[in-house]
């Protein structure tokens, strides 16, 4: 039986009625049923919040702005505060570039709260406080009150009661992605602060709301819409709707759409129909589609020499499992790292290496926090928790062994160079090129050590002068730099280590190509000289497909013309 007979015989007789051993003939092992859970989601109501512009645009311009105010409101963002207050909260997965800051800033004022907060990614804190807030308060008026906070701050042991202490009538989620992962002691504490308190109220928004699954943010949308969540409340549920429409799947695990298909129109699949569910939902925003009027070009860089000794080097690395110093790897993710290293002429290690005992005893120890926070009921939420419980009340085995060891070996991390072949064909790149351009890194010492022989600045963590660099050309951190920042000046990027996640290159591309920039093009470069890299790039193709057919933000990396990739 064929997967489309299949379809057409579960849609016509029910899904109970197929026998289990024809949905698994088919690569299906169950299938999405009509539960009160789905009679719940598909009788929500569906709105377009374009109506919102046209009855509230002009009203609510006059209410938020100063007497000396020379902006507007774009349309995406009168439909999200407009959503906000009407529902109480609002759902945001709005693209980058598209204004999400300015809509947290002014959801305080439209929702009428006392005690409003707003989190921010660490590296955006000081950014927000010190850019986005003065030149927003020069147009628009802002809450008295609004405090803000960086996410890793939720994650130190000393704010364990930052939110009790603040009782936050409002919070407002910038980059919500950040509290994807609930087993995180961030998320856990947000968790816990929305059960304890559910009249609270929540806005959140992200341009990358989820890498490859709707479990990412099926509880972040709960805080928000309560039982006008689009997905499951209920954990067993939504495991079998990510299952049938995430990203990734194994064929073991999938679940037929079932009756998922009941959202689709004719000619749409499971992700399609269920994207039109989510963002016709009473509260949820979403941008669908580019309106930047400037192109965007990916171009394939692998017209690179790459020294035979590289080549030997990542073909011993892969066959052997063997660093060039003769260490051997144990995890495939480490393995990953050093070819990915190695492509660009050097690669990391321990000196001087640790000792195995060390390494066993800090595996161990590792082993058992993961566990613990993964299925403890008793509030432990980060690693140091974890430690002062066994310091204190439960003296473990593993925690004694690393107690007594931990101290006995000092990580230091140096780059050890086989080539500096790639660092010679950047500092060439970066001489020769006649546009505004950034290089991107993903490794600290070789930025530093591409700034050295080059003569231009590197940006890492905590440089927030990036924001005011005139440079014509600089060196910036992925990790620090690729997220939030406003870099329109900036027209050409070369990005030396590609990522493998659509949700980073979103953010990535989207530093130079927003609102804003003047140039008719945006162009990014990719290293793609080794196979790795290549398949790097096909990976986050692969995720940006999936985020654009899920949640309806139209994804860079699929509308941007593509050369040599």
């Amino acid at each position: 039986m064929s997967n489309e007979l299949l379809i057409k015989l579960l849609d016509k007789v029910g899904c109970s009625k197929v026998p289990l051993y024809a949905r698994e003939a088919c690569g299906y092992r169950a299938t999405v049923v009509n539960s009160g859970e789905f009679r719940r989601i598909h009788a929500l109501p569906r709105v377009d919040w374009l109506e919102f512009v046209e009855q509230y645009s002009d009203a609510l311009q006059e209410l938020l702005r100063t007497s000396r105010g020379g902006q507007d409101l774009w349309p995406i963002q009168t439909a999200a505060l407009v959503s906000a207050s009407k529902y109480g909260g609002a759902f945001l997965p709005i693209g980058v570039g598209q204004g999400k800051s300015l809509i947290s800033l002014l959801a305080p004022v439209v929702m009428d709260v006392e005690r409003p907060i707003l989190l921010v990614p660490a590296a955006l804190r000081d950014q927000t406080k010190k850019h986005v807030l003065p030149q927003a308060e020069k147009h628009w008026l802002l809450h008295p009150n609004l405090k803000i906070y960086g996410y890793s701050e939720l994650s130190l042991a000393k704010n364990k009661t930052l939110l009790d202490d603040l009782k936050p009538d409002l919070i407002i989620l910038d980059e919500c992605h950040y509290l994807k992962r609930k087993q995180a002691g961030r998320t856990k504490r947000m968790v816990r602060y929305f059960r304890d308190n559910p009249t609270t109220k929540c806005v959140a928004m992200s341009g990358t709301i989820s890498n490859r699954s709707i479990k990412d943010w099926a509880h972040i949308a709960e805080w928000c819409l309560g039982p006008n969540s689009p997905v499951p409340i209920r954990w067993q549920e939504l495991c079998e709707w990510a299952d049938a429409l995430d990203e990734g799947v194994n064929e073991k695990a999938a679940v037929h759409p079932g009756v998922l298909m009941r959202f689709c129109e004719d000619g749409e699949n499971a992700r399609q129909g269920f994207r039109r569910r989510l963002v016709e939902t009473p509260g949820v925003v979403a941008s669908e589609e580019d309106s930047l009027g400037v192109s965007l070009r990916l171009i394939g860089r692998d017209d690179i020499k790459t020294p035979k000794k590289i080549k030997d080097s990542i073909h011993s690395l892969k066959n052997t499992w063997e660093t060039p110093n003769g260490d051997i790897l144990s995890e495939a993710v480490a393995l990953w790292r050093h070819v990915r290293e190695l492509a660009l002429g050097f690669w990391y290690r321990w000196d001087p290496p640790a000792p195995e005992d060390w390494l066993s005893a800090r595996r161990a120890w590792k082993s058992y926090v993961n566990e613990t926070l993964k299925h403890n009921r008793r509030g432990l939420d980060t690693e140091l928790q974890v430690w002062n419980e066994c310091k204190f009340e439960r003296p473990i085995p593993e925690w004694k062994e690393w107690r007594d060891i931990r101290h006995t070996f000092k990580i230091n991390t140096v780059a050890e160079w086989e080539d500096t072949f790639m660092l010679d064909w950047l500092c060439n790149w970066m001489d020769k090129t006649k546009e505004s351009s950034i290089v991107w890194v993903e490794h600290r010492l070789f930025g530093r050590k591409l700034s050295d022989m080059s003569g231009r600045k590197y940006f890492g963590a905590g440089d927030s002068s990036i924001l005011d660099c005139k440079d014509k050309v600089i060196i910036a951190s992925i990790s620090a730099h690729g997220t939030g920042k406003n870099l329109q000046n900036y027209c050409r990027n070369l990005i030396t280590c590609p990522p493998t996640s659509g949700k980073t290159w979103e953010q990535l591309l989207g530093r130079t190509h927003r609102a804003g920039q003047k140039n008719d093009e945006v162009t990014c470069e990719v290293l793609c000289h080794v196979l790795d890299f290549r398949e790097a790039v096909e990976r986050a193709y692969g995720d940006a497909r999936y985020l654009e057919d899920t949640y309806g933000n139209q994804q860079k990396l699929n509308y941007c013309d593509r050369i040599g990739i």
